[in-house]
């Protein structure tokens, strides 16, 4: 058995290799995400809105969201960027025993009511500042949907992604730091009537 695992590790080592050695100017898409009218997005209840920011209600509490703070989904990624996706994810499945040691320390929490205007708030407190790569998965785990990376700041941060071409329902939501590191949780999209 020890064999097999090695020749398979070795194997997707190899594809790995393989994927990321294509001609990157080809293959690479940019999502360029802007508002240029911050009056026109809201969510949750809007309280007002600034300059380069949005205010909301979140879980009873006023916070700000800046607009280099709201993330855009990803665009449709090409067959090979899948692929290599789609066994990372296989690697992550097998090594998922030794990852229950190496929770991501950051406490995530989201908010109860429906998504207005296709922004999805969540908010996060860590007791240094991170960057974090965020991923999201439809509800059987296959397809990306989201895959951003960011910073954040100690103590509380707040965070608006942009789920407007996104179908409503449960979404698997994976934050992970560059030492590995991860926190996943299912989210319900759900889109104000």
């Amino acid at each position: 058995m020890k064999k097999f695992a090695h020749i398979f590790i070795l194997g997707l080592a190899i594809i790995l290799t393989t994927v990321s050695c294509g001609d990157n100017a080809e293959n690479t898409e940019t999502a360029e995400f802007s508002i240029d009218n911050p009056t026109q997005v809201r969510a949750g209840a809007l309280v007002e809105t600034a300059d380069n920011a949005l205010n909301v209600d979140f879980n009873g509490q006023a916070i700000t969201i800046n607009t280099e703070d709201i993330i855009a989904v990803a665009q449709k990624m090409n067959a090979e960027g899948q692929d290599a996706i789609d066994v990372m994810n296989i690697n992550q499945s097998l090594m998922g025993a030794e990852k229950e040691a190496q929770l991501l320390d950051v406490k995530f929490v989201t908010s109860d009511k429906p998504v207005e205007n296709g922004m999805f708030i969540f908010g996060m407190e860590s007791e240094s500042a991170k960057e974090l790569t965020l991923e999201m998965f439809d509800e059987e785990g296959f397809a990306m949907v989201a895959n951003n990376q960011f910073d954040i700041n100690a103590g509380n941060n707040f965070k608006a992604l942009n789920v407007t071409n996104l179908e409503d329902g449960t979404y698997s939501f994976r934050l992970k730091d560059d030492a590995g590191r991860e926190l996943n949780r299912e989210v319900e999209i759900r889109t104000a009537e």
